[in-house]
């Protein structure tokens, strides 16, 4: 409470702040939140790099009404203490117009209570707690949420691919809990047995004990609820223990460096997406093209999400020039814009509705799934 009443005292001090300025300006700026060093640096990283291509692509073309477009990055480290000072520090400033960030659920919902009172919109790519965007009006996502996820793999599992008897392995973070939730309750509603649902701790290395568990009782599927180099290790282990279930998990496992690190161990893995390195779309192919040239590699999907959220606040600031309060309800009302992935509206709750793409790992590589 205590946290909240002072989030409040510091808005208070910063409402009064100018944001009708603009594009006599010659730039528009943009924050971008992101985990640049600490565990989750990748992600962080992933966040930077299409959203500087992004950056890239609108000021070739012009920038916005005019106007250049910067960015002003900063380093959260997933930590929501450092997500709350950025949101301080972006709020306060009327350079800023709106946000893209944070990466994980907790760090955005922490910066959310900052943002959403202080008027400015954040658009986090990849947070996928429900109540991430019901904090206020102000705050998005252009990734989906679990709620949607688990029960659209759960189906999956249980009604496509006939699996009976499923085991699911966490992180114990709010993510990894929400994420093993929405499957399980969807899997058991459909009528498979869940034979354990065991959960770790961030930066654990050794699964031996919990793949021993729950190859005891001989599931069909084994669900991870993880990030993908957390999958790649377990899935590793379990072929060392001759334990062969088939395997699933959610987007987040959707990239190359999965099958890198796993090899033959992560074969016919299956995942949903909204974009992948193989998407045949011809928007979700450019961006590929693109970024590949640029960087060097291939794109992970939050490299897509964050592109797409950059995208879609220039589209919002175009319409509706500096007033922060104008580009909330510019960006609300966002209706068929074609982003990498995917067509864009958003719901009432400013959570946007999109199709999931099903995909597994075949002869190496991400492709879409033949069941």
């Amino acid at each position: 409470m205590r946290k909240k009443v002072l989030s409040y005292l510091f808005v208070l001090g910063i409402l009064l702040l100018p944001t009708g300025f603009f594009c006599a300006a010659e730039e528009v700026y943009i924050g971008v939140s992101a985990p640049l060093t600490g565990d989750n640096a990748e992600y962080g990283e992933y966040f930077r790099s299409a959203t500087l291509l992004a950056t890239e692509h609108v000021n070739a073309k012009g920038g916005i009404n005019g106007a250049q477009l910067k960015l002003i990055i900063e380093d959260s480290k997933s930590d929501p203490k450092e997500g709350i000072l950025i949101a301080q520090k972006f709020v306060s400033d009327p350079r800023i117009l709106a946000v893209v960030g944070d990466f994980n659920s907790s760090t955005s919902m922490a910066a959310a209570e900052i943002y959403n009172p202080g008027g400015l919109v954040q658009i986090s790519p990849t947070a996928s707690h429900p109540d991430f965007t019901a904090i206020g009006e102000y705050i998005f996502r252009a990734g989906t949420t679990q709620a949607m996820e688990g029960p659209f793999l759960a189906k999956w599992a249980v009604e496509d691919l006939g699996m009976k008897a499923i085991a699911t392995i966490y992180i114990n973070n709010d993510w990894g809990l929400v994420a093993n939730q929405y499957f399980v309750e969807k899997a058991k509603e459909l009528g498979a047995t869940i034979t354990n649902e065991e959960a770790f701790i961030a930066g654990d290395k050794d699964f031996t004990a919990i793949i021993t568990k729950i190859k005891q009782q001989n599931p069909d599927m084994f669900f991870f609820a993880t990030t993908w180099a957390d999958a790649a290790a377990i899935a590793t282990q379990m072929r060392k223990l001759d334990f062969a279930p088939a395997l699933m998990g959610p987007g987040a496992l959707s990239t190359n460096k999965l099958i890198e690190m796993a090899g033959e161990a992560v074969e016919g893995i299956k995942a949903n997406a909204i974009y992948f390195v193989n998407d045949p779309r011809p928007v979700s192919a450019n961006f590929t093209k693109d970024y590949t040239e640029m960087y060097g590699k291939s794109p992970h999907d939050h490299c897509a999400l964050s592109y797409d959220a950059l995208m879609l606040l220039v589209n919002a600031i175009e319409k509706a020039g500096a007033d922060r309060a104008a580009i909330r309800d510019a960006l609300a009302a966002t209706d068929g814009y074609e982003g990498v992935t995917g067509v864009f509206r958003f719901d009432e709750h400013r959570n946007p509705i999109k199709e999931f793409i099903k995909i597994e790992v075949r002869d190496g590589k991400w492709q879409v799934a033949e069941k």
